[in-house]
């Protein structure tokens, strides 16, 4: 049983978290960062909030199949590994484009499009997917008692 300022707070670090994640995920073409980094900041968040409301309590609003999570994950990674293979290109080759950004018709500058990007987003999700299963399985295993009680 967790306080209401604990679970407030792990309401607020969980956004913080997810946004920080997030900007781990997308400037890792250009600066250190990335799919894994990111996706262990998304899992801590994410286990934080198991932590301050417990596996049941979380599990009546939001229980995603974690390993489907890391399966899909894998296989985006590995399709975009294996794609540029169909081009005649070499296996992991990373296409690199700037495309113009314009808004209403105003020039906002250029957005900068890699390929790799997208194995960064399988990574994202296999490492989500793979700690918050072992969590979750571990959560579980701990809340039984050895007798079968709980």
């Amino acid at each position: 049983m967790t306080t209401v300022i604990t679970k407030t707070i792990a309401k607020v670090c969980l956004m913080v978290d997810m946004l920080y994640s997030l900007d781990l995920l997308l400037i890792g073409g250009n600066r250190p960062g990335g799919g894994f980094i990111g996706g262990v900041l998304c899992a801590c968040g994410i286990g934080l909030i198991y932590v301050a409301y417990g596996y049941e309590d979380v599990k009546k609003f939001w229980n995603p199949d974690w390993h489907t999570w890391f399966g899909y994950g894998l296989l985006f990674a590995s399709i975009t590994a294996l794609s540029p293979l169909l081009a005649g290109h070499n296996y992991f080759r990373s296409a690199f484009e700037l495309s113009p950004l314009i808004v209403g018709g105003f020039h906002l500058g250029e957005l900068e499009l890699v390929s790799s990007m997208f194995f960064d987003l399988g990574v994202y999700f296999v490492v989500i997917g793979g700690l918050l299963f072992i969590v979750t399985q571990v959560g579980m295993d701990k809340g039984k008692d050895p007798e079968g009680g709980k």
